[in-house]
């Protein structure tokens, strides 16, 4: 393994290890509140910004490890709630390098958005699908689309903010 190899490493490591800890904690604490399966998602910052700089494999190893590394810290490993964030994860991926790959005018926030939309509902069918065989659970959709413009915006601005704060501190990926 070459110094440029050990360099990406690295850096995966780094951004998963950043992802994982925000998902970890922000897990912990939303089960405290009253509705235990909202979630604003902020380990998302990492996977958007490896998106936008064109990091795809980067961001699906991230997502992928960051919440099977959360399902075991919290136990949840073997849940419905991991299976329900690994497929949640990998489509909202899917379709935010679709949306910014397709060059529909949209820059981060519309990514994001498109993100956090994808996860929501994915999540959704996947709770219609395996837990709850009944059309009543998409009376959350209205919430959860709700919820998703919410947390979409919040993600995006927090990564561009991420994201200039990086470029004046000379942070960059090479």
């Amino acid at each position: 393994m070459n110094i440029q190899d050990k360099s990406k490493l690295t850096q995966l490591a780094f951004y998963t290890a950043v992802a994982a800890s925000i998902h970890i904690m922000e897990d912990l604490i939303m089960r405290m509140l009253p509705l235990p399966f909202v979630r604003l998602g902020f380990s998302n910052i990492v996977i958007l910004y490896l998106v936008c700089h064109n990091r795809i494999w980067e961001a699906f190893i991230v997502n992928i490890s960051k919440t099977l590394l959360s399902g075991i810290v919290t136990l949840t490993l073997l849940s419905p709630s991991t299976l329900l964030s690994l497929t949640g994860g990998i489509s909202a991926v899917i379709i935010m390098v679709l949306v910014r790959w397709l060059h529909w005018g949209l820059g981060i926030y519309g990514i994001s958005i498109c993100g956090a939309i994808t996860h929501n509902l994915m999540q959704l069918a996947m709770v219609r699908a395996i837990l709850i065989r009944s059309d009543k659970v998409f009376v959350l959709t209205p919430i959860l689309l709700s919820i998703a413009l919410i947390s979409g915006s919040i993600i995006a601005y927090l990564t561009l903010y991420i994201d200039r704060k990086s470029e004046t501190a000379k942070i960059t990926e090479r």
